[in-house]
């Protein structure tokens, strides 16, 4: 496993780019895509509970993400690192994946099952 310091570093900037992605990024793409879904997917209560409306905004859907329970931060030297967001309460099967290389580049984002 990573170091705790390393771990942050990497959620950080997974976040940063999947956030940057969305903003900038005006075709459809994997964030855009995962935001909208879940927005029309999901139940109001849902929304209401967590951010206290029943018509939130994407960027309040993709703040809220959490880490996959299932990451491994161990890589062979010929893996990349595959971040997962998920949203809290398993409310959904997909997750964002964010892949980084060695050098922690960015190099992809998916939406994924």
């Amino acid at each position: 496993m990573k170091n705790a310091a390393q771990i942050l570093r990497l959620e950080r900037k997974a976040r940063a780019a999947m956030l940057s992605t969305y903003q900038n990024d005006t075709e459809e793409n994997a964030v855009r895509l995962y935001a909208t879904h879940h927005l029309e997917e999901i139940e109001s209560d849902y929304w209401v509970k967590n951010l206290g409306t029943t018509t939130p905004q994407p960027l309040q859907v993709l703040n809220m993400l959490e880490l996959s329970p299932n990451l491994d931060w161990t890589l062979e030297a010929d893996e990349i690192y595959r971040i997962d967001f998920t949203l809290p309460d398993e409310v959904t099967q997909y997750v964002l994946c964010v892949e980084l290389d060695h050098d922690e580049s960015v190099i992809g984002i998916s939406m994924e099952s």
